[in-house]
């Protein structure tokens, strides 16, 4: 009765006996899962020796494969074993991959395409400004020039998370100058640290580290612009960089006990979070998925009404 019911759901279901079909539903079945014959009879993927040390030892088993089913298709699966039932879950996710895939050659054309007339665009502004001898186009010709940067790190940002959601992004470990990673930062955050009046506070005896600078600048202006966000007018935001951690400290409404174990959600936002700024709920998502990345381990503490201290660990 349960597999009659399992036969109405998209996922492959094989419950086995040994390394033999037991009983499949009905998707399983046009997959070529017949009963009685051997699980390995069906499919093959790389992995495949993996999936059958875990299936003679009764471990639980995950992965996300193409697979070869011998009936003549070949799809991108996540393949799931569970030892206590003796079953394996096989999701198709070609079309989700396809989708990525779109998403993904999508950014990259964007990428290339805005990039050509920013280049001409930001070699005119420093052409005019080594000619003009006008001293108010100084201030205009500084901001166009800052506002030309801050897109090209957009497009930067959206093209790394991009190749990294597909695992193809490559760590850079390089050296870099925090204090400048940390002014960047602040340039692209100076509106709404007027608008707020905040005072961030910076403290790195570091001349020098070593690591991503793209990572360690994305995970650290989502950082401070919740802090900056969050935090009440006139208040401050403490930014200490060390060759072991980061730590962003502020004082402003903090989380709410019942909310903190959400905050790494995508979209996720708080019920008093909406109320105090806008915001996609994407920050701590993107700055949890470069920490796992980066194989780096983000902390935090917060108390509500209270503050927030986030902390990196980077060792």
């Amino acid at each position: 009765m349960i597999f009659n019911t399992l036969d109405y759901i998209n996922e492959m279901i094989i419950e086995l006996d040994g390394s033999k079909i037991k009983r499949a539903n009905k998707i399983a079945k046009l997959h070529g899962f017949k009963e009685n014959i051997e699980i390995i009879s069906v499919f093959t993927f790389n992995e495949i020796d993996e999936f059958i040390s875990c299936l003679i030892n009764k471990k639980d088993y995950f992965i996300e494969t193409t697979v070869y089913f011998f009936h003549g298709s070949s799809k991108f699966c996540k393949i799931t074993f569970l030892k206590d039932d003796s079953t394996i879950v096989i999701e198709d996710k070609t079309e989700k991959e396809l989708i990525k895939q779109v998403k993904s050659d999508f950014i990259t054309s964007l990428s290339h395409e805005l990039r050509t007339p920013l280049s001409v665009a930001k070699g005119n502004l420093f052409l005019i400004e080594d000619l003009s001898r006008e001293s108010n186009l100084k201030a205009p010709i500084r901001k166009a020039k800052k506002a030309i940067s801050r897109i090209e790190r957009i497009l930067d940002q959206l093209t790394m998370l991009s190749m990294a959601e597909f695992g193809n992004y490559m760590i850079k470990v390089e050296l870099f100058e925090p204090e400048k990673i940390f002014r960047d930062v602040i340039m692209d955050l100076e509106n709404k640290i007027k608008e707020k009046n905040i005072e961030v506070i910076f403290n790195s005896k570091l001349e020098f580290m070593q690591g991503d600078p793209f990572i360690i600048y994305t995970i650290l202006r989502n950082l401070v612009s919740n802090a900056i966000k969050y935090s009440h007018k006139n208040s401050r935001v403490y930014v200490k960089i060390s060759k072991s951690e980061i730590v962003v400290e502020d004082y402003g409404i903090g989380i709410r006990e019942q909310e903190k174990n959400r905050i790494f959600e995508r979209f996720f936002r708080g019920t008093d979070a909406k109320k105090y700024a806008q915001g996609s709920g994407l920050g701590l998502a993107i700055v949890k998925y470069l920490c796992e990345l980066a194989n780096y381990k983000i902390e935090f503490d917060s108390k509500w009404m209270v503050g927030t201290k986030f902390i990196i660990k980077m060792d």
